[in-house]
C-alpha cells in the first residue's frame, strides 16, 4: 500500500510540474486574462461560475477555491454581490497565487496540492474545485485521480463541495481533444454517492464550448 501511495504521489508530482510550466508560460504570454487558465472567453468562464452559484449558496460562507488560479471566482462573487464571509484559495503555481493575493490582499492563499497533501479537518464551509481534473493523464487513471481529488476536497469543507468535469455526452459540433478526458456522468455520480447520499448532478448548463457537468456533494441534506 505504501508503494502504491509513493507511486501515486510521484505521478501527481510529474503532473504538477507540467501544469506549473504550462500556466506560468501562459501568464507571461496573456497576463491576467482567461486564456492564461485555458479559457477562450470571459463569457464562457462566467457561465461556469454562474452555474456553480446556481447550485450552492455562497453568501456568508467561508469559501475555499481549490485551484484558484488568478482568483477569478472571487471576482465573480464580488460582481454578483454574493459576499462570502471569507474567500481563500489554494493552487500549485506561485505565479498565479501572487496575482490572486494582489487582487485579494485580505484573503489567505496557499501553495498546496490537495490531492497529495489533503486537509485532515474542514477548513471552509463550501469548497469549489473547478477545471482541475479534466486533463487526460498518462500514468494515472483519470477516475482514480478524480475520486482522490473529490475525497480531499470534500474533507476540507463543512457543508458542500462543487466539482466539475468534462462530459462524455459531447456536443457533436465540437471535436474531441486528445489532451482532455471526458467523464461518464453516471459513473462519477456513483462515485460521489459512495461518499455521501446528498449528491446533486447538474448537467443542464450551456456547453463552454464543450459540455461539462457539476457534482454537488453535501455533508447534510440541503
Amino acid at each position: 500500500m505504501s508503494a502504491d501511495r509513493d507511486d501515486f504521489s510521484r505521478a501527481v508530482g510529474d503532473i504538477e510540474q507540467q501544469a506549473n510550466a504550462r500556466y506560468s508560460t501562459r501568464l507571461a504570454k496573456f497576463g491576467e486574462d482567461p486564456r492564461t487558465l485555458g479559457w477562450d472567453t470571459r463569457a464562457h468562464q462566467w457561465t461556469r461560475f454562474g452555474a456553480t452559484t446556481a447550485v450552492v449558496d455562497f453568501h456568508g460562507r467561508d469559501v475555499l477555491d481549490i485551484g484558484c488560479g488568478l482568483g477569478d471566482f472571487g471576482i465573480f462573487l464580488e460582481e454578483r454581490g454574493l459576499q462570502p464571509a471569507s474567500y481563500a484559495g489554494v493552487d500549485i503555481n506561485d505565479d498565479l497565487l501572487a496575482v490572486a493575493a494582489r487582487r485579494f490582499p485580505a484573503s489567505r492563499f496557499e501553495r498546496r496540492n490537495v490531492v497529495i497533501a489533503p486537509y485532515e479537518t474542514p477548513v471552509c464551509d463550501v469548497a469549489v474545485m473547478l477545471g482541475l481534473v479534466n486533463f487526460r493523464l498518462k500514468d494515472l487513471d483519470n477516475y482514480e485521480y478524480a475520486a482522490r481529488a473529490m475525497d480531499a476536497a470534500f474533507t476540507a469543507c463543512r457543508e458542500a463541495l462543487v466539482i466539475d468535469m468534462l462530459s462524455d455526452r459531447r456536443t457533436p459540433e465540437y471535436p474531441a481533444e486528445d489532451l482532455v478526458f471526458y467523464f461518464d456522468p453516471a459513473r462519477m455520480l456513483a462515485l460521489a454517492l459512495e461518499r455521501t447520499p446528498w449528491v446533486q448532478l447538474h448537467h443542464a448548463y450551456p456547453a463552454l464550448p464543450q459540455r461539462e457537468f457539476m457534482l454537488v456533494l453535501r455533508k447534510a441534506s440541503a
